[in-house]
């Protein structure tokens, strides 16, 4: 029995990696030194379904060439399915952990620092991203692009990342983003030309130029954040409609929630405070702005060349100006 219990552990027993290499069989397998100085393009490169890769906490270092990733699972010719990714670092790569074509799968406890991108999704979908931290990235710290669909990123740390904390693009479709804390990025969460996804929980705060920047992009949900950043807690621009900006409290930014060309939007309930402006429409028709409690404000609520406004039962105290009306806005209910 003792001889069957040993031959049981041994073949369950994953397989060390101490060197950049392919894995082309599915299996369980585990770094079991620190990769440094890494001058392969793709270090650690994951080309079959149904792998784990145990980091054990070891760590990847490229040497910031661009192209390179320091784990690449799947590749446009060669999809994959239901890959993990747990518990390593990964830094100086154009990529840190790059996931291309390839659906099902996780990444967890995964820290990014020091790449272009730190976590890159390209055309992968259906998958669980936990607990990712992604700091000093060059452009992104998380990124969904090329049709990234249905993916979780929860409990995201995106810190001090040059452009984007975390980063919905080209047509990434219905993810969660949850309890994100993206901090010191020159915007925290940005949604650009991506719909129907939702940004529900977590803070994006001390950003440089907003919390959440959604750019032509339609029918997604932002709320339940903390928001307090330079200029802007939410800013929807660039033909931005049809999203819902619920249940926030956006405190100390110089706009509480911003709108510039972006139409049939929904402002709602949430807590604004300490701002210039609370909520500020700019050439934005047909906002429903309801349910918010918006106080010590310059102005609580400003409406410049944005017709068919609907203002509705929102609370406003202690504004220099409450409500603004200007440049022509035509047909501004208020209720």
């Amino acid at each position: 029995a003792n001889a069957a219990g040993e031959a049981a552990t041994v073949s369950t027993a994953p397989r060390p990696v101490d060197s950049c290499r392919a894995i082309t069989e599915p299996g369980r397998y585990a770094l079991v030194a620190d990769l440094r100085d890494v001058s392969a393009d793709r270090c650690l490169r994951i080309l079959a379904s149904d792998v784990t890769l145990l980091g054990r906490g070891h760590r990847i270092d490229g040497r910031g060439d661009f192209g390179t990733a320091g784990v690449a699972v799947g590749s446009w010719g060669r999809g994959v399915s239901n890959v993990t990714v747990r518990n390593l670092t990964v830094s100086e790569f154009d990529d840190g952990v790059r996931l291309t074509n390839a659906d099902a799968g996780s990444l967890a406890d995964v820290t990014a620092a020091r790449n272009r991108i730190g976590v890159l999704l390209m055309n992968a979908s259906d998958n669980r991203l936990a607990g990712v931290r992604a700091r000093n990235n060059a452009v992104h710290g998380v990124s969904l692009a090329d049709d990234s669909d249905r993916n979780l990123v929860a409990n995201a740390t995106a810190v001090e990342n040059a452009l984007f904390g975390v980063h919905l693009a080209a047509d990434a479709s219905d993810n969660v983003v949850r309890n994100v804390s993206a901090r010191r990025n020159e915007y925290g969460v940005a949604v650009v030309g991506a719909d129907g996804n939702r940004i529900a929980g977590g803070a994006a705060v001390r950003n440089r130029i907003a919390g959440v920047w959604l750019s032509a992009a339609d029918r997604n949900r932002v709320a339940d954040l903390r928001l307090s950043n330079r200029f802007y807690g939410v800013w929807l621009s660039d033909g931005a409609s049809a999203n819902v900006v619920a249940s926030n409290v956006a405190a100390d930014n110089a706009v509480g929630v911003r709108l510039r060309d972006a139409d049939r939007n929904r402002i709602v309930e949430n807590r604004v405070t300490g701002s210039r402006d609370g909520v500020l429409l700019i050439a934005s028709d047909r906002t429903l702005v309801a349910g918010n409690r918006i106080a010590e404000n310059r102005r609580g609520i400003s409406v410049l060349a944005s017709d068919g406004t609907v203002l509705r039962n929102n609370v406003l105290r202690d504004n220099r100006r409450a409500v603004v009306v200007r440049r022509g806005s035509e047909n501004v209910t208020r209720e």
